[in-house]
């Protein structure tokens, strides 16, 4: 290693969330490109598969590891799925990495939360501070020893690095326990002279970022605005172990969409969509446009069709993963021809044509790229092709019948025979048995039949008497037993042997001759796996989009203008979940500016306008329901979706976070108020002047006067920067403005919730009324 200031990045858990740790060894290694780095490690943790999510292949493309380390639960992908999106992504190849599968136990959450305790990063003016964990109280102070003094100072530690790093996500924090421990292997085993020594492998920052292109977003704020939100599954059946899933989304955000796609596949990249926005405009605005050209009246029934193929559709990588294994019968649960491979792909094929008949109709879609984009895949894909290999081989009714994969007639002269033999068993059974019977003495008035076993040959049946003993077991030595059943006993004879030797076989003869058939067939189609693989990914791309068309013209949205602007202009806006649980939705408008220093003009056409909005109304004035609506139309604005609103202008955020009442846990060693301050100082190190901040009553967790004083204090932090983020905040300490703490300027607007008040109410309750109007 040439260069001794080494940065160390790593990435955890890019499958839930957009949020990464970087491991910096030198300050001024952050001057440094991706190029110039020897060493960069990215470590990865997810149960689910690299082939089914591409977004852990973007992470090794956006940070061009060096060294990657993965946990036994990650699958690995083959070099050409990495190519494939290296001509995607544009970004060209790069030199291969060293994969480093390692034991589970490097990635966990609370070995890795120690180490990252034990650095000990600390800020400038956080190191001059000292920072105890009072005792529990059963003790003098006089009398507290040392290790009770270090073991406060160890708690105070894990408080600390709350303050810093996003502890939410255990997976996250996993993998940065992988990446600590990989460091610490190769501190003792690289040798080195010098003073330089202690330098080596030293981590002296941490950063946490979301991958290019994406907007950040932790999982408090997703909770917090309900975008994505599950609870437990009412059926006891989806509950418990051995379960892939024991819940279901809740009302949220993500659910009023999720019910618009049909696809497997199209939920997941719907799903991906919601948890990723965009902070891409030309990304942004290619969405939007989609959506636009399908809500046109003339693309109506277009979309009608395309919807309802999308209900046929099913996701081909597992078909296809079970045909190279030589399995065509699919999960093996449920009998049944529908459940097998071909039946998945001879309905991708059937209903893919129809797609790409239905998208060729769209008035305006050679617009729009995605549109092109899947009229060129399903037209590579062949699926007329396919699909009439498929159709001219597979016998569709006998294979629902007989539940397995049945080849038609026609195609080979040695297996018809074989069949037709077969189908005339039922007549030679027949026969044989009347043989049989005369031979069988007339009083014991019992019915002999032959039957036939695939696996054990031709047999003859006669029912048991009341001992439980044959009725009948032959009139000489020939007849052998060979099974008792219940209510039957097996016999074979002469002539059950000699069908045995000519006809025993004849089922089997049968399969081995239809698989062969089949395996050719499969080795045939697999020819196309990579262009079939395509057309499945990009119908659930297409699906997730519509999925966006629908809930626009359900819900009633409108298009929001984007613009390179820091800038959010509301006309009307609305809460899309809010709106829906009530009778009546009062629709608010919003104006704020982030940025320089902003001009007071009370025109909200002009092009300055003020970047904090502090909020004061009486609870349950709709305050917190204002600040979620904000958040929530720029989010779903740059996920690509339609905005619930008159009319929307909306910059690019590229982090929206959100400060909310927490919820008090026995199972934490802080109070309430300590994990709201843990929270406010993560939040603080986050914020930009392109971000979008939501402070709801921030300080309430504490005696009045400090909570004025540290609410007052954070405000007034973010007024003083150079570059402000815009920021709403709500209040019920009318002392800072009372005072003169903060005073309305440039900067800052006061707005409030409207109440009227009632002096003579004829009922109690109608003392005050809540107009939900913000002024």
């Amino acid at each position: 290693m040439s260069n001794p200031s080494l940065r160390e990045p790593a990435i955890m858990n890019p499958l839930q969330r957009n949020n990464a740790i970087l491991y910096n060894s030198d300050g001024g290694a952050g001057d440094l490109t991706d190029d110039d780095l020897d060493l960069v490690v990215v470590a990865l943790d997810a149960p689910s598969s690299f082939r089914r999510d591409p977004n852990s292949t973007l992470v090794i493309l956006q940070t061009k590891p060096t060294v990657l380390l993965t946990s036994p639960r990650v699958d690995h992908f083959d070099a050409q799925q990495l190519h494939n999106f290296e001509r995607e992504d544009g970004q060209g190849s790069y030199l291969p990495y060293r994969l480093d599968v390692r034991p589970s136990q490097e990635f966990s959450y609370l070995n890795a939360k120690n180490k990252l305790v034990a650095l000990k990063l600390y800020s400038s003016h956080e190191q001059r501070i000292k920072f105890l964990v009072p005792h529990d109280g059963l003790m003098n102070s006089e009398d507290m020893e040392i290790e009770d003094l270090d073991f406060t100072l160890e708690e105070a530690r894990h408080l600390h690095v709350l303050g810093a790093i996003d502890m939410d996500s255990s997976v996250t924090i996993g993998c940065a326990g992988a990446v600590l421990t990989y460091l610490q292997r190769r501190r003792a085993t690289v040798s080195v002279s010098g003073d330089d020594a202690p330098s080596i492998f030293q981590i002296s920052s941490v950063e946490v970022f979301s991958l290019r292109g994406t907007m950040f977003v932790n999982e408090r704020a997703l909770l917090s605005l309900q975008v994505i939100e599950s609870e437990s599954h009412p059926s006891m059946i989806n509950k418990g172990l051995g379960r892939k899933s024991s819940s279901k989304e809740g009302l949220s955000v993500y659910g009023l969409f999720q019910r618009f796609a049909h696809t497997p596949q199209g939920r997941s990249r719907l799903r991906q969509l919601f948890l990723r926005p965009s902070v891409d405009l030309d990304v942004i605005r290619e969405r939007h446009a989609f959506v636009s050209v399908y809500l046109r009246p003339e693309n109506c029934d277009p979309l009608n069709k395309v919807i309802k193929s999308f209900k046929h559709i099913k996701n081909l990588h597992n078909a296809m993963l079970n045909l190279r294994k030589g399995v065509s019968t699919g999960s093996g649960k449920i009998a049944g021809f529908k459940t097998t491979v071909w039946a998945t792909l001879l309905a991708f094929a059937f209903y893919g044509i129809d797609i790409h008949d239905a998208l060729k109709e769209t008035a305006g879609g050679h617009d729009v790229g995605l549109h092109n984009e899947a009229l060129r895949t399903l037209e590579a894909a062949q699926l007329f092709k396919v699909g009439r290999m498929i159709q001219e081989i597979v016998d569709i009714d006998s294979s629902e019948e007989q539940g397995r994969t049945v080849v038609k007639p026609g195609l080979d002269r040695e297996l018809d025979k074989l069949k037709d033999s077969y189908d005339g068993l039922s007549n030679l059974l027949k026969k044989v048995a009347i043989e049989i019977a005369v031979t069988v003495p007339e009083s014991l008035g019992i019915d002999v039949n032959v039957i036939y076993f695939p696996q054990l040959g031709f047999n003859i049946a006669i029912p048991l008497n009341d001992r439980g003993t044959a009725a009948y077991s032959g009139s000489d030595e020939d007849w052998e037993l060979n099974f008792i059943t219940e209510n039957r006993a097996y016999y074979k004879d002469f002539r059950m042997r000699e069908m045995d030797d000519k006809l025993g076989d004849i089922y089997g003869l049968i399969c081995e001759k239809e698989i062969e058939i089949v395996y050719d067939l499969a080795q045939r189609v697999l020819q196309h796996e990579t262009t079939l693989l395509q057309a499945s990914d990009l119908c659930g791309k297409l699906d997730s989009h519509l999925a966006l068309v629908q809930a626009a013209g359900y819900y009633k949205l409108v298009c929001p203008k984007m613009t390179e602007e820091n800038v959010i202009r509301i006309k009307g806006g609305r809460h899309i979940l809010q709106e829906l649980t009530v009778p009546s939705y009062v629709p608010n408008d919003t104006f704020l500016m982030g940025g320089g220093l902003a001009k007071n003009d009370s025109d909200q056409n002009s092009k300055f306008g003020p970047s904090m909005l502090l909020l004061t109304g009486p609870n349950y004035s709709g305050k917190s329901i204002y600040m979620k609506q904000v958040a929530l139309i720029v989010y779903l604005a740059q996920l690509g979706s339609f905005v619930p609103a008159e009319k929307a202008e909306i910059g690019i955020t590229d982090k929206i976070l959100v400060k909310t009442s927490t919820q008090d846990s026995v199972s934490q060693i802080q109070s309430t108020f300590m994990n709201d301050l843990q929270q406010i100082s993560f939040d603080l190190k986050q914020v930009t002047s392109h971000s979008l901040f939501i402070i709801d009553e921030f300080g309430k967790g504490t005696n009045e006067s400090d909570g004025i004083g540290l609410a007052c204090g954070i405000l007034k932090h973010l007024l003083d920067r150079e570059e402000l983020p815009k920021v709403i905040a709500a209040t019920h300490f009318h002392e800072i403005l009372e005072n003169g703490f903060l005073t309305p300027g440039p900067r800052l607007q006061l707005g409030h919730m409207e109440v009227q008040v009632c002096e003579e109410p004829h009922e109690r309750e109608d003392q005050m009324i809540y107009l939900y109007k913000l002024r």
